[in-house]
């Protein structure tokens, strides 16, 4: 296994990724988003970044725009400027020779949603796009709202007005282009609720899963939730980048 750090490119920034690729040449992709304010250095998107490679595909840990290493300021963040980050980084893979035999997804929390929303823009620029997995997705920003409202105290520099005025958006209408996604949600999710994994699953297309964590929170905090995901987002994603 080979890691090294990229740069990538977008509206005058310098966004930050670290490339997980496996032994052998020519592999398929994946690339990571991480939540609204996380890192590509989670714990979950480094033991899945391993996982893959594991059975022959790369991965990119993507910082995006004001988070971990990446260049902007965080009050700039849209889930529109998420996805312009996540097209880039997929354009620099491109440049790279590393689309070329397939693409998939991961997203946890506001990444989820950008996963969903870049996945027909992706389409459209010809990507070869074989698979998602979502985690803690939002169909829509209300949740994520109303979960600041309620911590205000625990938002730090981040002002009530940001959510209010950038967590408008509403998914729904691209869902039903959507296929091979795994759907992972918990069913005492206090920021997402859980009806949005349903929603995802009634919209999108086949092939779909969908795993709820009983008792299990956004973060997915819980040590036997976390093995059940990685063995079944595992197992997904080399179907379908692999033996699909």
């Amino acid at each position: 296994m080979i890691v090294k750090n990229i740069s990538i490119p977008v509206s005058g920034l310098h966004l930050a990724g670290v490339l997980h690729l496996p032994d052998h040449a020519n592999p398929p992709v994946i690339i990571g988003s991480h939540g609204l304010l996380s890192t590509k250095d989670s714990g979950k998107q480094i033991t899945l970044a391993e996982n893959c490679n594991a059975f022959g595909a790369a991965y990119l840990r993507l910082d995006h725009r004001a988070c971990g290493e990446s260049e902007g300021r965080f009050l700039d963040t849209t889930l529109e400027t998420r996805v312009e980050d996540l097209l880039a980084a997929a354009n620099v893979l491109k440049d790279l020779g590393l689309t070329q035999n397939g693409l998939a997804l991961f997203g946890s929390s506001m990444g989820g949603a950008t996963c969903l929303a870049a996945w027909k823009p992706l389409m459209e620029k010809g990507f070869p796009l074989k698979g998602m997995v979502s985690l803690a997705a939002p169909v829509d920003g209300k949740g994520i709202t109303e979960a600041a409202i309620a911590a205000q105290e625990e938002l730090h520099d981040v002002p009530l007005s940001y959510y209010q005025e950038n967590m408008g958006f509403d998914l729904t209408p691209g869902l039903s282009a959507i296929h091979h996604i795994l759907v992972v949600h918990g069913d005492e999710d206090d920021i997402v609720p859980v009806h949005n994994a349903h929603k995802i699953m009634e919209m999108a297309q086949g092939p779909k899963e969908l795993i709820i964590n009983n008792g299990g929170d956004h973060r997915m905090s819980d040590a036997d939730h976390q093995a059940r995901f990685f063995t079944h987002a595992t197992d997904w994603l080399k179907a379908a980048l692999i033996t699909g």
